[in-house]
């Protein structure tokens, strides 16, 4: 989290863990009843947001994730970056895999602010944008970082190729049941898996496997805490709210499926 001193930071990564409630009420006591101070409001949890995210992507791009040929720089970008790094067809594809990265978790995060919030607008218990704004904002920074990271390491580590097919089966049977559901014809590149389980799992395997759905469940708790907390719901709205965020995959994928078939995509 974005905060003055080391302090501030382990108290916030040791209430992420062990007192969620605390960490998803964290730095906020009371919200803005002006439009200027829940201007502020939403201005301080932007820039909170933008950091964490570029403290995310930065240490990924550089380590290599997302980088592939980028085609030729643009003419600006050479005229500028040539002085400055040399070699700008290099400069230009870190720079594409940093946005890219970065365009990832903030696709997710729209995804879940838009359903968090519509969650608790339909439950009738929203109190207003900058309380959504505050738990997705926080809770992203946390968990679905934390769930993307491992995802990360499972994909590109050595020693992990059961866990590896595991997960990818699953997404894939995930998809092709949104398929069936549709009735679409549509087949993904890698066709559909005959098992979920490729192979016996390591001791490795399954300590990863284990923190993602461990990470998994604090994320669902964490907007759970934060409908109860920043907006004040009772428990069957905020549960509500919580089965909203967890059914945007089944949405996301149902409208990747018909763009694909009419040819959008």
């Amino acid at each position: 989290m974005v905060a003055r001193g080391v302090g501030p930071v382990v108290r916030a990564a040791f209430d992420a863990v062990v007192r969620p409630r605390r960490f998803v009420a964290f730095q906020q006591s009371a919200y803005g009843d002006s439009l200027t101070a829940t201007a502020r409001q939403l201005a301080s949890l932007v820039v909170v947001y933008l950091v964490n995210l570029v403290l995310y992507a930065l240490p990924l791009t550089v380590a290599g994730v997302g980088l592939q040929q980028a085609g030729s720089p643009p003419a600006v970008f050479v005229a500028v970056a040539a002085p400055l790094l040399g070699d700008p067809a290099a400069g230009w594809a870190i720079t594409v895999a940093f946005v890219q990265n970065c365009a990832f978790i903030t696709v997710a995060t729209g995804i879940t602010l838009l359903t968090f919030h519509l969650g608790v607008v339909a439950t009738g218990g929203a109190r207003g944008l900058v309380q959504s704004v505050h738990t997705v904002v926080y809770t992203t920074s946390a968990y679905l970082v934390a769930l993307f990271s491992g995802v990360w390491y499972l994909t590109n580590t050595d020693g992990l190729a059961a866990a590896r097919a595991l997960v990818r089966n699953v997404q894939a049977a995930f998809v092709y049941w949104v398929i069936d559901l549709l009735g679409s014809s549509l087949e993904l590149p890698g066709g559909r898996p005959d098992s979920l389980v490729a192979g016996p799992l390591t001791t490795q395997g399954r300590w990863v496997l284990a923190l993602l759905c461990v990470t998994t469940l604090y994320y669902l708790l964490s907007l759970y805490l934060g409908a109860r907390i920043n907006h004040r719901t009772s428990r069957t709205d905020a549960a509500t709210t919580v089965v909203a965020v967890a059914l945007s995959p089944v949405l996301y994928v149902a409208g990747s499926v018909v763009a694909t078939t009419m040819g959008l995509i």
